[in-house]
């Protein structure tokens, strides 16, 4: 079964702040594309919350069917409490491109793995009420070569299959930077192949 090539991301950051037996716990989620502008948004996090007990993690980079990135910490709670149920509900959600950091401050009471995890996940799932999502859509970008007789043809079979026309230069051809959907690409693959254009890319 092909994978879904739109998902959700955050279209921007959002914080939220959730209470489990005295205990703070402040969701920072927000889309992310690399790893480290994550890792600086995590700095960010510790300098403006320098006394809390724990900053934990997950990451989505990419399509949340199959990440190019995903990875989970605890910074020092309990192994699988805290990263790991932020990082499942992230990818249940099916939202890509995206990251989450929550920091405990430490209320007095011990939550136990159980309690911690409940707590982390719902933290996140705090934040994902109040974050707005749009769909991300994977795009493909190809070159291609034509006679100018052409040049009007391929213009419109571009904007058929939902996609854009970029620069285009002229010399001997006219050779054109085009972009769409990936899910429209081999479809006009084949078009364009069959009636004589040249592909790059």
């Amino acid at each position: 079964m092909p994978l879904p090539v739109t998902y959700q991301i955050p279209s921007s950051p959002v914080v939220s702040e959730t209470e489990e037996k005295k205990s703070r716990f402040i969701c920072w989620l927000g889309p992310v594309t690399d790893k480290a502008a994550f890792q600086f948004q995590l700095s960010q996090i510790r300098k403006q919350y320098p006394d809390a007990s724990h900053h934990c993690t997950a990451l989505v980079i990419g399509n949340p069917a199959n990440p190019d990135t995903m990875q989970a910490d605890d910074d020092g709670e309990p192994g699988g409490s805290a990263g790991r149920p932020m990082l499942e509900l992230l990818l249940k959600q099916g939202i890509g491109n995206v990251g989450a950091i929550v920091t405990r401050y430490f209320g007095g009471t011990k939550l136990g793995v159980g309690g911690l995890m409940r707590a982390y996940r719902g933290s996140v799932g705090a934040a994902l009420q109040a974050v707005n999502l749009e769909a991300f859509v994977p795009l493909q970008e190809v070159s291609v070569s034509c006679d100018f007789a052409q040049e009007s043809r391929l213009r419109y079979l571009v904007a058929r299959y939902q996609g854009n026309c970029g620069q285009a230069g002229y010399a001997s051809k006219v050779t054109m930077s085009i972009s769409l959907p990936q899910d429209q690409w081999n479809p006009l693959r084949e078009l364009l192949l069959s009636e004589g254009f040249e592909l790059q890319g």
